[in-house]
């Protein structure tokens, strides 16, 4: 797989500035929802610690799964409209369980059960240290779905999408993710490269990749290329 240049632009803006282009609109319109609050500016650590209030109202520090994922419905909703935010909120909830996932394992857990839970310690919630993290991990994560789903089910749109992708889906749809700025995809030229992408990502060789199968080859090809994405992807590890 071919490595991007050391030149390249900070790993959210060269994310943001392919998959804009290259993206549906549904993407741009959940990535524009939360770019803001990845910007390390004054303006981008107010919109960042505004955020945050709403996403922690007990204020407790930590946030759950639930309370990230009534943060984004409603984030999406105030932007974009009751009806059109709940829509982007359902398309692109696997996005955000998985930068939630990532998110919560990036600072250092010190094992001590959390007051008030059965066994619940740092590293089953997201705490203000990982917030901006999760917001950046969620615009990577859409990204990646937004390409999967162009695959499955054979259309850009999500009629007969079932979460996976089979040989003869992948081999009609793989140049529809050149646009996306993947390393994972760049040296995919024909036919037998995409065949041997898809056997790659069939780890069981069962037929099928799956999302998470999909997201996983992404994240390790980014990590393993060194490239500006992959070391914010790496962050959790």
């Amino acid at each position: 797989m071919a490595a991007l240049s050391s030149a390249a632009p900070k790993p959210l803006a060269r994310c943001l500035s392919t998959v804009e282009h290259g993206g549906s609109e549904d993407l741009v319109a959940f990535t524009s929802t939360f770019k803001p609050l990845t910007e390390k500016t004054a303006e981008g650590k107010r919109a960042l610690k505004a955020a945050w209030s709403k996403a922690d109202p007990n204020g407790n520090k930590l946030c759950s799964l639930a309370e990230l994922d009534s943060f984004v419905e409603n984030m999406l909703q105030s932007t974009h409209g009751t009806d059109r935010g709940s829509a982007l909120y359902k398309l692109f909830r696997p996005s955000i369980i998985n930068a939630f996932n990532d998110a919560k394992d990036y600072k250092k857990d010190d094992g001590k059960v959390i007051l008030g839970t059965a066994a619940a310690t740092q590293d089953d919630f997201v705490s203000p240290e990982e917030f901006r993290l999760f917001c950046a991990y969620a615009v990577i994560y859409a990204a990646m779905y937004d390409g999967f789903s162009t695959i499955d089910g054979g259309s850009a749109g999500r009629e007969g999408d079932d979460r996976r992708i089979d040989l003869d889906e992948w081999l009609a749809g793989y140049e529809n993710l050149a646009g996306y700025g993947f390393v994972a995809f760049v040296d995919i030229k024909n036919d037998e490269s995409a065949t041997a992408a898809f056997q790659a990502m069939d780890k069981n060789q069962g037929g099928f990749v799956l999302l998470d199968e999909y997201c996983k080859f992404v994240k390790e090809a980014e990590i393993e290329n060194g490239t500006a994405l992959g070391a914010m992807l790496a962050a959790d590890q």
